[in-house]
């Protein structure tokens, strides 16, 4: 097994950007990573700003780029223009209720990824917002990683 069958990518948005990463690794590297997981990760700034919270767009628009403004800057940093180069098998969960990143942005990802037919597994938390709160939910979290990565990896 090469270190391609041995290697993947896992992160979440709080605050450190990591879904955010890991879709940015999957579509300008897509032959590294054997299996990723996008957990609230933004993938479209356009959406992001539309559909944000009005504090969260105005405090977003000081670290990301003003739409306004440099619209083409964010269309060039969002990886939805990518997702035709993904190859790598990915898990996508959510929380329904995010404020911070919408839920827009995971439902953008699956649905692209579906078309593209690119194995891509979605699971929503309809009583979650941005992380998982709740002991069950973390619980399901951490087996269904597990049980994804054992599979891809």
């Amino acid at each position: 097994m090469g270190a391609k069958g041995r290697l993947s990518i896992m992160g979440g948005s709080y605050g450190s950007y990591g879904g955010y990463v890991v879709m940015v690794a999957v579509t300008d590297y897509p032959d590294t990573f054997a299996a990723g997981a996008n957990l609230f990760g933004m993938v479209n700034f356009e959406t992001f700003f539309a559909q944000s919270t009005p504090w969260m767009g105005a405090i977003s628009t000081g670290e990301y780029g003003d739409p306004k403004t440099q619209l083409q800057l964010l269309r060039d940093l969002s990886p939805i223009h990518k997702l035709d180069r993904v190859k790598t098998p990915l898990l996508v969960m959510h929380g329904a209720n995010d404020t911070n990143v919408p839920v827009v942005e995971a439902e953008q990802v699956v649905n692209a990824l579906k078309k593209l037919k690119v194995p891509v597994e979605y699971v929503l938390f309809p009583d979650e917002g941005h992380g998982w709160r709740k002991q069950a939910n973390r619980v399901r979290s951490t087996l269904t990683l597990a049980n994804y990565f054992s599979k891809h990896l």
